[in-house]
C-alpha cells in the first residue's frame, strides 16, 4: 500500500470555503523495475552506462502521441501534474485513455492547479468517481460564489497558482516542460497554437520528479475534487467517458489526431528511439511558497536559473513567452554582454502574444536591453510556410548556455514566476542536445521571428529578414492601431508585480 489516512493537516483557510473529505495521502510506486517501461529504461541506460537520458518533445503530435502511449502500456501508476486541462479534443482523448488505464488496475493520480478549472470541473468530479482515479485541485477556490469575488476577498492566497507541468508513468518514465492538457499545446490546426516544447526522460531524474509530485500530492494545498460533489452538478463516470468518446469521434478526421505519434512510446519500448544520454535533475519550488503572503524571497527556481545562466561563458539564449526582466533583469544582461556572452532572448512579439497586459509592461524594457548588446527577438504570428490562419503564439520556457547545458521547464522570466507560482524545470547537460537545440533555434528565427534594433535616432525598428524580403517595420508588426493603443493605457497601470 503506498497510503495512510490523514485530516488533521488541511489548513483552517480551506474549512471556510467548503466541507472537507477526508484524504489519503500517497506515494510513488516502491518497485516498478519488472514493468515494460521499467525493462525498457534499465536495458538502455545499462548498455550505455548512463543514469539518465532525454528525448526532446518539440512537436506538438509527438509530445500527444507520447503521452497517450505512456498511459496505453502503464501497469502500476500514472501521476500528472498540470496548470490546465481543457474540455477540447486533447482534454477529452487523455481522459478517455485514463479511464481505460484505470480500468485495468493502474493507479492513476491527477493534480490540477485549480485556476482555471470552473469549466471542467463536472468532468473532474466525473474522473474522480472512478475507483482508481484521484483528482485533486492546488489551492483551490470556493465554489460557493464567483471566482471574481472569491479571488478579491482572498487575493493574497489564490492569487498564487501551481504552474508545473509533469507527466509521469509507472515511476520509470517522465515528460517535463510546458505544455498544459488543451488543443493548442499539440498542433491540433485550431485559430491559436503554441510553440512549446517538452522533454521525455528516463532514469534518475524520472525519481526526483516522483519525490516532488508527491510533496505537491500530499501537501495541505492540494484538496480531494469530492469536496466539491454537492457543490456542482455532473454526470456519473460512465455518462461522462461515453460524452468523452462520442466527442473525440465527431472530430476523428482532423489531421491532427491521425498525426499524433504513438509509435513513439512502441519505438523507446523496442530500444529504436533516438534518447541522448546526459545528466539531468528536476529543479522546483516547494508547495509552500504560495504560503509565503509577504516576504518576497526568491524561490528555489528563480534562484537555480540565476546561478545556471550566470555561468554563460559565450553564449546564452533564452526563450520566454512572457518576459518581465524588470530593472534587476536587464542589468544581469547587461553583465553577462560585458562578460563577452553574446545573450540572445526570444519572446512574443505583441501580435503573437495571448497576453497584452504582459505586453505591455515587457515594452518597457525593450530599448534598454538594446542598447546594452542584447540580442532581441519576436515570434511572428503567421510566416510564409503556413497553409492555414492559425495564430501562432510563443509557450517554449528554455535556456541553453554555452551549448552544453540546456534547460526546459515551466518558468517565464517574470515577477510572476520569480515570487508567485511555484515552477519546475529540467536542467540537462549535454553538449549534443544542447547544440542541436541552440542551432535549431538560431538557425529558424529568420523565418519566425522579427529582429528588433534601435535607428540611429534610437527609434525601435522591427527586422524582417527571410529567403525572399528584408523589410524594416517601424510600428508593432502586423497589429491594429487599436490594440497599439490598449497597449498602450496597460503600460500605465501598476500591473508589473503581478505579471
Amino acid at each position: 500500500m503506498f497510503s495512510t489516512l490523514v485530516g488533521s493537516r488541511l489548513p483552517p483557510k480551506y474549512q471556510r470555503f467548503f466541507k472537507l473529505p477526508k484524504r489519503l495521502e500517497s506515494w510513488k510506486p516502491a518497485n516498478t523495475a519488472s514493468t515494460v517501461f521499467g525493462m525498457a529504461a534499465s536495458a538502455w541506460l545499462t548498455a550505455r552506462q548512463a543514469r539518465s537520458a532525454v528525448y526532446r518533445l518539440d512537436s506538438g503530435a509527438d509530445a500527444l502521441g507520447a503521452r497517450v502511449g505512456l498511459i496505453d502500456r502503464a501497469e502500476q501508476s500514472i501521476d500528472i501534474q498540470s496548470y490546465l486541462i481543457k474540455d477540447d479534443v486533447a482534454g477529452n482523448l487523455v481522459a478517455l485513455h485514463l479511464a481505460q488505464a484505470a480500468d485495468r488496475g493502474v493507479r492513476v493520480r491527477l493534480l490540477m492547479d485549480d485556476a482555471l478549472t470552473d469549466e471542467v470541473d463536472a468532468g473532474l468530479l466525473s474522473l474522480d468517481e472512478h475507483e482508481n482515479i484521484e483528482v485533486r485541485v492546488f489551492n483551490p477556490f470556493p465554489r460557493r460564489r464567483s471566482r471574481l469575488i472569491s479571488l478579491l476577498a482572498n487575493f493574497n492566497i489564490l492569487n498564487r497558482r501551481m504552474h508545473n507541468k509533469s507527466f509521469t508513468v509507472d515511476n520509470q518514465v517522465t515528460i517535463v516542460g510546458g505544455r498544459n492538457i488543451a488543443d493548442e499545446y499539440y498542433q491540433t490546426g485550431g485559430k491559436t497554437e503554441f510553440i512549446d516544447e517538452d522533454l521525455l526522460a528516463i532514469g534518475a531524474v524520472v525519481d526526483e520528479v516522483s519525490d516532488g509530485f508527491d510533496e505537491y500530492w500530499n501537501s495541505p494545498e492540494a484538496i480531494p475534487m469530492d469536496a466539491f460533489d454537492t457543490l456542482v452538478a455532473h454526470s456519473s463516470v460512465a455518462e461522462s467517458l461515453e460524452e468523452g468518446r462520442r466527442y473525440v469521434d465527431e472530430h476523428r478526421d482532423q489531421p491532427f489526431l491521425r498525426g499524433i505519434n504513438v509509435d513513439l512510446v512502441g519505438d523507446f519500448v523496442n530500444g529504436d528511439l533516438d534518447l541522448v544520454a546526459a545528466d539531468a535533475r528536476i529543479v522546483q519550488d516547494h508547495p509552500d511558497k504560495v504560503r509565503n503572503l509577504i516576504r518576497r524571497r526568491d524561490s528555489e527556481t528563480s534562484a537555480y536559473l540565476q546561478k545556471f545562466v550566470s555561468a554563460a561563458e559565450k553564449e546564452l539564449i533564452v526563450i520566454s513567452p512572457y518576459f518581465v526582466p524588470q530593472k534587476q533583469g536587464v542589468d544581469f544582461f547587461a553583465a553577462l554582454v560585458r562578460k563577452g556572452v553574446r545573450v540572445v532572448i526570444i519572446s512574443n512579439s505583441l501580435a503573437s502574444t495571448n497576453h497584452s497586459s504582459v505586453h505591455a509592461v515587457y515594452a518597457r524594457y525593450r530599448k534598454p536591453l538594446l542598447q546594452q548588446g542584447v540580442e532581441l527577438y519576436e515570434l511572428r504570428p503567421r510566416f510564409e510556410a503556413m497553409e492555414t490562419d492559425t495564430k501562432i503564439t510563443l509557450h517554449s520556457k528554455v535556456a541553453t548556455v554555452d551549448r552544453e547545458r540546456l534547460f526546459v521547464g515551466s518558468f517565464n522570466l517574470d515577477p510572476r514566476s520569480l515570487y508567485l507560482n511555484t515552477e519546475m524545470g529540467m536542467e540537462v547537460q549535454s553538449r549534443d542536445l544542447a547544440r542541436s537545440m541552440a542551432t535549431s533555434i538560431l538557425e529558424t528565427l529568420p523565418d519566425f521571428a522579427y529582429k528588433l534594433r534601435l535607428s540611429p535616432k534610437g527609434k525601435l525598428q522591427w527586422l524582417l529578414q527571410t529567403a525572399n524580403v528584408e523589410e524594416v517595420i517601424t510600428t508593432e508588426p502586423q497589429t491594429s492601431l487599436w490594440r497599439r493603443f490598449l497597449t498602450k493605457l496597460m503600460s500605465l497601470l501598476p500591473i508589473e508585480s503581478q505579471l
